[in-house]
């Protein structure tokens, strides 16, 4: 009897091609963002002369985008845990400092493992600004410690400010810290040497302390005005 399941070495170099499209995408996207590349030439980039072949494995963009980022994961979600246990560490409240270190510093320590982890938070930085291309499977990297993190961010910050202004403190913070991030990583692999930038970790550790100042600064006089003018937010 014959089998309909593909021998080993027929699987082997389908894992092969898929890898190579992968490897492909992340160097052309992050080079020229998610949109301002051909799926053609992603699957020439890749050395495939079946045109088909990105199809079949990815079914298309969207399906190829999300791949990049569950490709990315496992060491992020790794790390997010990992911060969000010592910050949780013999039963204790997390304060800001430690949740926003959970946050920042993965993406940050991410930056300094390679060119494909580095294309990954260009990639994601990138995705992160065109909600039209599935947001939910951008949301790929979002686990549970990050999110846990974020909401309890916003628990602690809503005790000085309304919950809908926190909210918006933590994304404007979140997003900046990632831009940083992606400008950084295009300096690591394009270095200008007329600057000098500073080591990596001492990057993420004034990231985290920037970004508790901007979660943490008074809300001002002119932004309560603001405030009372707008429907549910005084």
């Amino acid at each position: 009897m014959v089998s309909d399941r593909p021998s080993q070495p027929s699987r082997t170099r389908g894992a092969g091609t898929r890898e190579a499209i992968l490897d492909a995408a992340e160097r052309l996207m992050a080079e020229r963002g998610i949109t301002g590349v051909s799926l053609n030439e992603i699957n020439t980039a890749a050395g495939q002369r079946n045109t088909a072949a990105l199809h079949y494995h990815f079914g298309g963009r969207d399906g190829l985008l999300r791949a990049i980022l569950r490709r990315h994961g496992p060491w992020l979600r790794a790390r997010h845990e990992e911060l969000y246990a010592r910050a949780t560490a013999g039963g204790r409240t997390p304060d800001v400092r430690g949740l926003v270190e959970v946050i920042v510093l993965p993406p940050a320590e991410y930056v300094g493992l390679g060119p494909s982890q580095r294309a990954a938070i260009r990639i994601w930085t990138s995705a992160l600004a065109q909600p039209a291309l599935a947001i939910e499977d951008v949301h790929t990297l979002v686990d549970p410690s990050l999110t846990r993190a974020g909401r309890e961010l916003v628990e602690i910050l809503s005790r000085g400010m309304p919950r809908r202004l926190a909210v918006e403190r933590l994304v404007v913070a979140s997003q900046s810290v990632l831009h940083v991030l992606a400008d950084r990583a295009l300096a690591e692999d394009a270095p200008d040497s007329r600057r000098r930038p500073l080591p990596l970790p001492l990057v993420a550790r004034n990231l985290v302390d920037m970004t508790v100042a901007a979660l943490t600064a008074p809300v001002g006089a002119a932004t309560r005005q603001e405030m009372e003018q707008t429907a549910g937010l005084a």
